[in-house]
């Protein structure tokens, strides 16, 4: 975004619009400072138009979701170092290659309640398969928010949280807020 946009310069308005028979320092000061709500009420609107304009490019991928959370929810952190993180929920069933691929995983099928091992190195432990109604009912959550300590109370940190989350995050897809609690907060 263009620094200078929105920017409302009234020093230099007020300096080209006194006539130059007027221009004493001391009377350029006093409009200058009757000038000054119009400036401050600028830079209100600047950093509203800054934050409108991070909105209207916001999407939902993990980069710019997890960048844009820490933006929104830095100054709620007990300690400034740590950060928000989105973290993917891992997927418990296996995937499915080819059997030409370069770069099969070991999996397990079962048959008649016995186990028939396939493409298995002895280092690796073969993974199971698991039906899509099985993994939903494992896997609940499509992500999490993992939140470090923060310095209000929980209950308003979550629903301002989850207030941006599902203004920004994908239809059908569940999260779980996850809060640091080693203090208990007040």
């Amino acid at each position: 975004m263009k620094e200078n946009r929105y920017k409302l310069p009234t020093d230099k308005l007020v300096n080209r619009l006194v006539p130059y028979y007027l221009s004493g320092r001391k009377y350029i000061l006093f409009l200058q400072s009757l000038v000054y709500p119009l400036h401050s009420l600028s830079e209100k609107f600047r950093t509203f138009a800054a934050e409108k304009h991070i909105e209207a490019r916001m999407t939902s991928q993990v980069m710019y979701f997890e960048w844009y959370l820490n933006h929104k929810f830095a100054r709620y952190l007990k300690n400034s170092g740590e950060r928000l993180v989105i973290s993917q929920s891992d997927s418990l069933g296996v995937d499915i290659y080819h059997e030409d691929a370069a770069y099969g995983k070991p999996f397990t099928l079962w048959y008649n309640l016995e186990e028939v091992a396939l493409d298995v190195k002895p280092e690796e432990k073969p993974r199971e398969f698991h039906f899509l109604a099985e993994e939903k009912a494992i896997n609940r959550v499509s992500f999490m928010v993992l939140v470090p300590e923060i310095n209000i109370p929980e209950k308003e940190f979550v629903y301002m949280l989850s207030f941006v989350i599902n203004t920004y995050k994908v239809a059908g897809k569940t999260y779980l807020i996850k809060i640091d609690q080693t203090n208990n907060n007040p």
